[in-house]
């Protein structure tokens, strides 16, 4: 059969023409793109097919072109050029006689790496399909004018386009891509590829194309709706494309996405809509586990680099999940909403702070349940939420292992490793403080031994709030802390201290603004948050003060009244300063969506909580426009058993 080898210069997959001599006459432009060169200088150049590619295998009857009468079996080798490509490929080799009746041989060579080198021309090559089709219905038209006086020919002509149809069908079916066609009636054309039914499971000729994509009823016909502006041309193609179903739901999970391409007639007219079903699950997965890697690697080097902390989380968190598990064990009619939100939202926080990625996805899921539960309240939505605790246990568990193979278990002790309990250095002090004089010995052993700078415990929320500043596209300063060297007793502090990783993400998220915004204002388009630790000395009493102060958008106390007034609170006679008191309310939040930042309304909740255990309070102040200060106060203690100085706070 004669043969015009401009055919395969639509195809997707490279296609050499080799003649007796193993020299190339003919390539497409995905082969040239295979082997690095152009086809000018691959086809003029009259260059041996073996000196593009050096395979890991001999291809079977190359080096005797002329005794191959029939197709040979597809062979996969991997290969590398001259230009330093590489890549693993199926390879078949066809006789064939070219349209001066010359015979020569295809190299049909089918690529199975990801098919990153075949996107440039996929537009271009797509639309050339048109002719095809177009010089097919010619054809058509052509043998049913013949006479009967022509028969002969007329069965000659059919058998030879039958031919073509058939090596069309043969070149498309050796494509891993679903292939088909719709027209402005949404009507799948005959033309189809085999790729088809492992990728929309099925062949979906003169079928409507909402049902091959499996489309809901609810979105049937917003799709016709598109389609009809798509063959009206209102808008550019390419701006409605990328509007169409992106993906396609396989049945056994598989990632298949779809894109789409015009398919225009000699004059430029839409005549249909070429549809591209691509299996990329392979990738999809890849990358997933990429993101796995890279949070395991954050998780190992924030191991190595906060191990104080990490050992403080884990104490912490394992006091957390024995107050959440000890108050899911209160049947669902009693069960403290309030408790339970504080404890997932700090158990989340810290989770996020050290990249456990498995630990807040769990935490963030109950929170969710624990809202449903909230809105409804019935025994069977409090199981869900019980179950996925366990869940939240069992991933911390795997980080205590994980933790244990980095640190080693001492890093993770219940208690902070000294060379004596701290237990003992306790009574040691308070021995040193009965002795006439012995005062200033025991606050040195206590500063030396037993107190840690309190900036040791806030230098990792640098971290967090770049983190959210960079998720949202803001810019953010380095957070400056001042008075960082003041000593505290971490026993008495921890809770608290925990807590702050809320204050932290909400000044990026509600107050930072985008740095457009700043600098319309004024302002430098970088954020800024100022720490301050002081001591103060009030009612005979020494005080620990944490000021928090970030120069972003403030608090606007017009928005929180008018939440509070819809939520049925009479907040009329109370000033501003008193009305943005109520962001410490439990599950006051001023965002109508919740995500992963913020909008549980618990953040605040849980400093006011853990402050007011202490026997302290909090206070915020805020101008509108220009930023917030946070303030929280709490009795300076300095021993490990605070009871008495609680009661007399």
């Amino acid at each position: 059969m004669k043969i015009q080898y401009s055919l395969f210069d639509t195809l997707l997959e490279p296609v050499f023409v080799l003649n007796a001599e193993q020299r190339v006459i003919y390539c497409n432009e995905t082969a040239a793109i295979v082997c690095g060169l152009s086809v000018r200088k691959i086809t003029r150049g009259s260059m041996k097919f073996l000196d593009l590619f050096t395979f890991s295998e001999p291809i079977e009857g190359l080096d005797k072109l002329i005794h191959i009468c029939d197709p040979t079996p597809y062979k996969e080798v991997t290969f590398q050029t001259p230009q330093g490509g590489e890549g693993k490929v199926q390879i078949t080799l066809q006789p064939v006689f070219d349209s001066m009746g010359d015979k020569n041989w295809i190299v049909f060579v089918r690529d199975v790496t990801l098919e990153e080198r075949l996107q440039k021309k996929y537009r271009a090559e797509l639309e050339q399909k048109e002719d095809v089709i177009k010089d097919l219905e010619d054809a058509k038209v052509q043998l049913e004018n013949y006479s009967k006086n022509l028969e002969k020919m007329v069965a000659d002509r059919t058998a030879e386009l039958s031919r073509l149809n058939q090596m069309m069908t043969a070149l498309l079916d050796s494509l891993n891509q679903g292939f088909l066609i719709f027209n402005e009636q949404g009507k799948v054309l005959e033309v189809t590829s085999k790729a088809c039914e492992h990728t929309i499971e099925g062949r979906p000729q003169g079928q409507n194309i909402w049902d091959v994509l499996k489309l809901p009823a609810n979105k049937v016909d917003g799709f016709q709706k598109w389609m009809k502006t798509v063959f009206m041309e209102m808008l550019p193609f390419e701006d409605l494309a990328p509007l169409g179903p992106a993906s396609y739901p396989h049945s056994e999970g598989n990632r298949i996405s779809l894109e789409y391409f015009p398919l225009r007639n000699a004059e430029g007219k839409m005549d249909g809509v070429v549809l591209v079903a691509s299996d990329i699950t392979k990738l999809v997965e890849a990358q997933e586990q990429a993101v796995r890697d890279r949070s395991y690697a954050n998780l190992i080097i924030n191991m190595v680099q906060n191990k104080n902390q990490i050992g403080r989380f884990v104490r912490e968190s394992e006091s957390l999940l024995s107050e959440l598990k000890s108050g899911l064990k209160a049947s669902w009619e009693n069960a403290d909403d309030e408790s339970l939100f504080r404890q997932l939202h700090t158990l989340k926080g810290g989770a996020a702070l050290f990249s456990i990625q498995d630990m807040t996805e769990y935490c963030h899921k109950a929170e969710t349940l624990l809202s449903e539960f909230k809105e409804s309240r019935n025994a069977e939505q409090y199981k869900k939420l019980q179950d996925e605790t366990l869940f939240i246990e069992s991933s911390f568990h795997k980080f205590l292992i994980k933790s244990e193979d980095i640190l080693g278990k001492k890093a993770l002790s219940q208690e902070r490793q000294l060379e004596i309990p701290l237990s003992k250095l306790q009574n040691t002090v308070e021995k040193l403080q009965s002795l006439p004089q012995g005062n200033t010995a025991a606050q040195l052993l206590l500063n030396d031994l037993m107190m840690e700078s309190i900036g040791s415990f806030f230098e990792s929320y640098n971290d967090v709030a770049q983190k959210v500043a960079e998720k949202q596209d803001k810019q953010l300063n380095p957070v400056i802390f001042k008075n960082a060297e003041l000593k505290v007793l971490p026993e008495i502090y921890s809770t608290l201290f925990a807590t702050f990783v809320h204050s932290f993400r909400n000044s990026v998220d509600h107050g930072i603004e985008a740095p457009t915004v700043r600098q319309e204002q004024g302002k430098p388009a970088a954020g800024t948050i100022i720490v301050q630790f002081n001591l103060l000395r009030k009612h005979a009493i020494d005080w620990l003060q944490i000021r928090i102060d970030d120069d972003g958008a403030g608090v606007n106390a017009k928005v929180i009244r008018e939440k509070l007034t819809s939520k049925g609170f009479d907040v009329s006679k109370q000033s501003d300063e008193e009305v943005i008191q109520h962001i410490f309310d439990s599950q006051f939040s001023t965002r109508e969506q919740v995500t992963e930042t913020s909008g549980r309304g618990v953040g605040m909740d849980a400093i006011k909580h853990a402050a007011e255990h202490l026997g302290g309070a909090v206070h915020v102040r805020s101008e509108y426009g220009k930023g917030t200060t946070l303030i929280v106060e709490v009795p300076y203690m300095t021993d490990l058993v605070p009871a008495k100085k609680l009661q007399a706070a």
